[in-house]
């Protein structure tokens, strides 16, 4: 170990006394020598990583940086992409995934206006691995995918993004596996200290409280302390002695966000409400029944502090221990303006404002009248912490045997509680709206009310009088206030494991390198859901929604959608806070009471999995690889409480059902699954500079922890006289028994790197799934009861389950040019880009349905790509950085059309671009100030319409969702000591 470490020392002082070599406008000339050994070629590659690493401790930079990231992935023993921190503590953004997602074929998953978790190869973040040092680490989710913004930039040093499995690699990705370092301080051989503050905004703030003051109040009091976000990051790492160093850090960020948006239903058709256009005799047009209108407020807290030690008694032993935990806290208050009743009101339309498709009869714009308006109003607190620990010990037993023992464990632990008060406005009156789906930018406008007598549309001429119309809003004594809601949900999840790895180094020939390797890990999941509901039925209910809504009026005549030009005509809109009604209201409120459809919402999983492997590395002049075979068995128990279901009628004409729990029982579910898994990664470098890669093998990815566990989630089942009774949904079921998804898998790349800090890419993958993951239904019939249209009630209880899967291949080509060497004014320039097209035959169907069940008429499937899967994504920046004291980077992200999860439906997100610019200014070697912007093409998030269980197409092109979140942006300082 101390010869390493003298090693890391000279290459520090070659580094420092001379800069200017890793920023040489030269190729460095390649010294023939004589052949060596496939031993020494491992240890070649190996010395010029480390040589990089010592290049971005000591310069920094970004240039230097993405210097080290090429390195890494021109002597990778996989198709890989990687990410490198521009100063050790300093990655280039505020997210984690918002730094990866500029890496080729790796795209960010927005949510809320950010990306948290992040997907390979267009297949999705449920088919990605994600780690910390190689370990798993534990979702506070029911998914896989791990949210990123849990852990600070500051502790993480670098990321590696592999697109090819190795046998000595945790299975379960896949599209790829993404591997995040944390900071080790003895392989840094000085001292440091750095603490950075930023602070954060975003403009659509500012265009709240840009207008009247009067006009500012769109959820509580706004003011300066609610307009800026603040993160505060620093990082201490200290040599005690030779052989011991210890680091610690910590992070603080209090981040504002503001959202707006509209959200409409699902299509429907063939329902009775809607006109015959073409006159077939048909009523089967095609609109949008519902619209809401939202503004979130989101506040953001998280803590964190990571540390880590290493001691190395030896020259053959190193004991690493990292740890690290986390809290994410958030605040969200929201005010919902629902619209149910478009499609009833299509009638009302002006045909020249309707495009009619004469195929599919598709209403794209009008005007329709509803009869009250909804109003929701939600106050969401959410707790998330998280803790990561391991202890890590590498023993030299001999020379060429080395020994890897490591231990983990990993905790989440959410808090989730949904407050909501709901009601009618302005009920028993006409209300006009008009709507319009057919342009880029969803439009809809608020036209004005009439008493319920009233006659200003004409439905014989479609004209509709707005002189008669009187805008109602802002009312508070037309408000009825129907029920509140107070939903909790606890999440306790932890993995624990225990693995160790024998590696072998020889000079068997062409092969240098052999290993060996166990694993044992046992992951646990617990869920607890207590839900309470207040409606008229309450006991002291007259007391519960006794509120003075005149006193909690919020006026948002200052435009609250202020991104969304086209949503209009709201003068007044009143907001409250259920949060804040239910703590006044506490002395009057039932007791907290776990109830039937609680407990079998609630459940505890455990999963166990062992996994052997052996795995060895070869080499020649002009190739290398790696070749192994690893075996897992995994092992689940899932127990809740669990109960038959009845559907009886409620009433004489059978228009109204309820569902009855029969009695609960304590039960255990279990299901296993095993396999082994070849994988077969060679590099050939049959010319200077440029390397082919090939991998081969199999891989897979478990199911999501949210769906193989043995509860039920039920729905309100009230019934609504309008909707078909035989479509809706009673509630969705975990499946234990869905097994794992095999993908048997090919991939090859082609690179060129003309100097070190140039090259050149194309890949190409090819993937072979036995099945993808989809939502089914069993059915729990109705003895005795019938839809509308006279065919046996039979209701659907969704769940997860595994279809037909498909083929899926994709190309891949990246680059990074140096301008500089095409001419000097463009010294210190940098092009570099990335793009991923992605093919595929397998389809999801959103409409699943058995034989028999509904009407004959009723489209049966709906088939589109699956969830999460994105068509293609392309990333270019333009770097500046010639080793002085300013550098700068713009970027540009485009995602095409994505498949997403909208609950337990899907939509699909359009295609999407994030220009970003980052700004950094060394003032001195201690201390500089950085900027960055996101979203300055102020673009909003669309999503299209794709599930409906009356319609058998995708219509991805009319609006379903449409969010802004405005231009954001952060700046702040960093000092070195």
């Amino acid at each position: 170990m101390k010869k390493s470490k003298l090693c890391l020392a000279l290459l520090a002082a070659i580094a420092v006394q001379a800069p200017s070599y890793a920023f040489a406008e030269e190729a460095e000339a390649v010294e023939v020598t004589a052949e060596k050994t496939a031993k020494e070629k491992a240890a070649e590659k190996e010395a010029a990583l480390k040589e990089d690493e010592i290049e971005v401790i000591t310069v920094g930079g970004m240039r230097s940086s993405e210097v080290a990231a090429i390195n890494m992935k021109k002597f990778a023993n996989t198709i890989s992409d990687n990410l490198s921190a521009e100063e050790v503590g300093a990655l280039p953004d505020q997210s984690i995934a918002e730094s990866l997602e500029r890496l080729t074929g790796v795209t960010g998953n927005q949510d809320r206006g950010r990306s948290n978790t992040i997907s390979v190869r267009g297949m999705g973040g449920a088919y990605t691995l994600t780690t910390l040092n190689d370990r798993e680490i534990v979702s506070s989710f029911g998914s896989r995918s791990v949210n990123l913004s849990l852990f600070p930039s500051a502790s993480i040093r670098r990321a590696q993004v592999y697109k090819t499995a190795r046998a000595d690699s945790l299975e379960g990705g896949i599209a790829g596996h993404i591997n995040m370092e944390t900071f080790k301080p003895l392989e840094v051989d000085k001292n440091i200290r750095t603490i950075s503050a930023t602070v954060n905004s975003n403009t659509l703030y500012d265009d709240l409280t840009s207008a009247k003051e009067e006009d500012a109040h769109l959820f509580k009091e706004l003011t300066d302390n609610d307009k800026y976000g603040r993160n505060l990051q620093a990082l201490v790492s200290h040599h005690i002695t030779d052989d011991i160093a210890v680091s610690i850090g910590g992070s603080f960020r209090d981040d504002i966000r503001y959202i707006e948006g509209i959200k409409n239903g699902e299509l429907v058709t063939n329902m009775g409400w809607l006109t015959d256009w073409n006159d077939d005799g048909v009523n089967d047009e095609i609109a949008n029944p519902a619209s809401t209108l939202s503004s979130k407020k989101f506040d953001i807290r998280q803590e964190s502090i990571f540390a880590a030690a290493q001691w190395a008694p030896t020259d053959d032993l190193m004991v690493s221990v990292d740890y690290l935990t986390s809290t994410y806290d958030y605040t969200m208050d929201m005010a919902i303006m629902s619209h149910w009743g478009l499609a009833s009101g299509v009638s009302h339309v002006d045909p020249t404002m309707a495009d009619i498709d004469p195929d599919t009869h598709y209403v794209m714009s009008g005007i329709a009248s509803v009869n009250s308006l909804g109003k929701w109003d939600a106050n969401v607190l959410n707790n998330d912490e998280t803790e990561v620990f391991g202890i890590n010990t590498k023993y030299q037993l001999t020379d060429d045997l080395h020994l890897n023992f490591d231990v983990s464990r990993s905790t989440a632990d959410r808090f989730y509680s949904w407050r909501a008060g709901n009601g009618k406005y302005a009920a028993n009156m006409n209300h006009y709206l008009a709507f319009d789906h057919y342009n880029d930018e969803y439009g809809f406008e608020y036209l004005g009310s009439e008493p319920s007598d009233g006659n200003a549309f004409n439905p014989d001429t479609y004209e509709l009088d707005q002189s008669q119309l009187t805008n109602v809003m802002n009312n508070p004594d037309l408000w009825n206030f129907e029920g509140l809601s107070n939903g909790h949900n606890f999440m306790e999840s932890e993995v624990s494991a225990v693995k160790f790895d024998i590696t072998w180094d020889t000079e068997f020939g062409i092969f240098h390198q052999f290993k060996v390797g166990a694993r044992y890990s046992e992951n646990t999941k617990d869920h607890i859901a207590d839900s309470e509901k207040y409606d008229q039925n309450t006991e002291n209910w007259d007391q519960i929604s006794d509120v003075d809504f005149h006193a909690l009026n919020r006026t948002i005549t200052t435009k609250p959608f202020q991104k969304l030009t086209k949503i209009k005509g709201y003068d007044e809109i009143f907001a409250f806070n259920p949060g804040q009604i239910l703590s006044d209201k506490a002395e009057y409120l039932p007791a907290r009471v776990m109830d039937d459809a609680d407990k079998i919402e609630s459940y505890e999983l455990e999963e166990n999995t062992t996994a052997f492997y052996v795995q060895t590395s070869f080499a020649g002049q002009w190739y290398d690889g790696t070749f192994g075979l690893r075996y897992y068995k995994t092992e689940l128990e899932s127990s809740s409480w669990q109960s038959p279901f009845y559907l009886t009628p409620t009433d004489e004409t059978m228009n109204e059902f309820e569902l009855i729990i029969g009695e609960l029982e304590w039960a255990t579910e279990k299901n296993e699954y095993e396999d082994i898994l070849p994988t077969l990664n060679v590099n050939l470098r049959l010319i200077d500079d440029v390397v082919i890669r090939i991998g081969a093998g199999k891989a897979i990815i478990r199911p999501s922890l949210g769906d193989i566990n043995s509860s039920v989630a039920l729905n309100d089942n009230g019934f609504d006289e309008n909707q078909p009774t035989n479509s809706r949904s009673l509630g969705r079921a975990g499946n234990p028994y869905l097994d794992p998804i095999e993908s048997k898998q090919a991939d090859i790349s082609f690179e060129y790197y003309p100097t070190r800090w140039d090259y050149y890419a194309l890949a190409g993958f090819y993937k072979d799934l036995d099945g993808i993951y989809e939502t089914g239904a069993n059915y729990i019939p109705a003895e005795g009861m019938f839809d509308q249209d006279g065919n046996p009630l039979a209701l659907p209880v969704t769940s997860q389950v595994k279809a037909e899967g498909g083929t899926v291949s994709g190309v891949e080509f990246s680059f990074r040019q140096n301008l500089g060497g095409i001419t000097k004014y463009l010294k210190g320039f940098a092009l570099s880009g990335n793009y991923m097209d992605f093919y595929y035959d397998a389809e999801q169907d959103y409409n699943p349905r058995e034989p028999g069940d509904g009407p004959l008429d009723r489209p049966t499937e709906l088939y589109y790509q699956p969830l999460g899967w994105i068509d293609s994504t392309y990333n270019v920046a333009l770097t500046y950085d010639y080793g002085g004291k300013f550098n700068a980077r713009l970027n540009l992200n485009q995602q095409e059309y994505q498949a997403r999860p909208e609950g337990d439906k899907a939509s699909v997100q359009w295609p999407s671009k994030n220009l970003s610019l980052s700004l950094r200014y060394k003032v001195s070697q201690s201390f500089q100030v950085f900027a960055q912007a996101a979203n300055l093409l102020d673009e909003e998030t669309t999503s299209g319409n794709l599930y409906s269980d009356k319609v058998g197409t995708a219509h991805p092109n009319f609006i379903l969702e449409q969010t802004h979140r405005g231009i954001s942006w952060y700046a702040g300082v960093r000092a070195n000591f």
